[in-house]
């Protein structure tokens, strides 16, 4: 019985995925710049549609950053921005996409990239969106600039 038991903890440890960093899907990260610099917007809020989970991502914080997770069942999603002042309306976001599933590693197992082939967004508060790298991997980098007015 105890060599079952020994066998069966080398056969987990050999399955652990210590050796596998980031998310397992690609999640854009978008940050917020006036011109060149980076900034922080005050009392945002952030919540998708289409998202998954339709979920609140941040709520009345201020951020000079935000994750901004996509749906590998849809190949739109859009996101809102309350900025919670008066006099400014909410922006939206919405990111077109296709999804790729991308085999990682053993330890790793699947996972999804996402290539983003176009967006629009209002503005309100923001003047443009840049997309510098537009293939979403599990790398945490900016992959989405978000330049405010």
């Amino acid at each position: 019985m105890t060599l079952v038991a020994i066998v069966a903890m080398a056969l987990m440890a050999a399955c652990n995925n210590d050796n596998c960093i980031g998310n397992s899907t690609g999640i854009p990260l978008a940050a917020f710049y006036e011109g060149d610099e980076a900034v922080q917007v005050p009392n945002l809020t952030v919540y998708g549609i289409g998202a998954p989970n339709d979920s609140l991502i941040i709520d009345n914080t201020t951020a000079s950053q935000v994750y901004l997770p996509l749906s590998i069942t849809k190949n739109s999603c859009q996101y809102v921005l309350n900025y919670n002042t008066d006099g400014i309306a909410n922006d939206t976001i919405t990111l077109n996409y296709s999804e790729t599933p991308y085999f990682e590693s053993h330890e790793c197992g699947a996972m999804y990239n996402f290539n983003i082939t176009s967006w629009e967004h209002t503005r309100h508060a923001i003047d443009s969106i840049a997309i510098p790298v537009p293939l979403i991997t599990n790398a945490d980098v900016v992959t989405i600039k978000i330049y405010m007015q």
